[in-house]
């Protein structure tokens, strides 16, 4: 029976001690196979009929993904308002802050941006409760699905708030990451982190909506994983933890469990070419929803 826990999306400045971890050890949220696949994505979008187009960017963190967006929709269209939705105030204002940079350089001023302070559900209940039926043409979520307290129910409803012939985005770990998570899955679960990815995301998807058209991009990508096979090495420890979403998992997880899932991430590692690193998957998958 899987043990309920607090995951690191409880402990912010953990979060982000592990984050650097992987971030030192290859990972990153801004890197140019992104950067090209969210360009080609927002160049799909039609500007012949908009006068104004409309973002939902839920969980943008500091908005390193939404700036090269932002450049492409600012010089496409006449128009851009762009809510942004993150429960995280001190990552809320590095966004902020890169929006005045980017102002006093006398650029993005065509975009009116709006950040609220809240999780999904806070602006959710606040639509329903002001009754504001104001729909969007792109709603994007970026590595957030996994802390939605109902990730599939959420995922409809936000479909609902599209324009017809709009675009919902999700953006998801996959591959050897989305394995990893399905096994500490079996073993924990926190009403705040799911441990599913994109191919869990898409079936529940499907099974209600029968008309949408999904469209996917996947980008290969890596982590050093060197350091986690030194037990003492606090550097190798954070990257486990990050990948797992488990506070110092190592030390408090039972042997079996942490055999269990170690192997998972052994399973799915290689070597570099130079033969020096050790690689864990960290690939990614981007869902694009159009409502028909």
């Amino acid at each position: 029976m899987a043990v309920e826990i607090k995951t690191l999306v409880h402990y912010p400045d953990l979060y982000f001690k592990k984050y650097a971890a992987v971030i030192k050890n290859g990972f990153t949220m801004k890197d140019d196979m992104k950067r090209r696949d969210m360009r080609e994505t927002f160049e799909m979008i039609n500007n012949d009929d908009k006068p104004e187009l409309r973002i939902l960017a839920i969980g943008t963190g500091e908005g390193l993904v939404d700036e090269g967006i932002i450049d492409v929709v600012s010089a496409r269209f006449k128009s851009v308002v762009y809510v942004v939705v993150d429960p995280a105030e001190s990552e809320l204002q590095k966004f902020k802050d890169m929006v005045t940079l980017r102002n006093d350089k006398d650029q993005w001023k065509n975009v009116h941006f709006e950040f609220l302070c809240t999780r999904i559900e806070g602006y959710l209940e606040k639509r329903k409760k002001e009754e504001v039926d104001v729909k969007f043409h792109v709603i994007q979520a970026f590595h957030c699905m996994y802390h939605f307290t109902d990730p599939h129910g959420i995922l409809l409803q936000l479909y609902d708030m599209l324009e017809k012939g709009g675009m919902l985005i999700t953006m998801l770990v996959s591959g050897p990451w989305e394995r990893t998570a399905g096994k500490v899955g079996e073993y924990y679960f926190d009403p705040t982190q799911h441990f599913f990815g994109p191919s869990v995301v898409r079936i529940k998807f499907e099974e209600q909506i029968k008309d949408a058209k999904i469209v996917t991009k996947y980008r290969a990508k890596a982590i050093r994983i060197n350091t986690c096979f030194d037990e003492d090495s606090e550097e190798g420890n954070d990257i486990l933890d990050f990948i797992t979403q488990i506070p110092e998992f190592r030390k408090t997880a039972p042997k079996e469990v942490f055999d269990a899932v170690f192997t998972v991430i052994k399973d799915n590692c290689e070597q570099s070419g130079s033969g020096n690193d050790i690689q864990f998957g960290a690939d990614e998958e981007d869902m694009l929803i159009f409502k028909q």
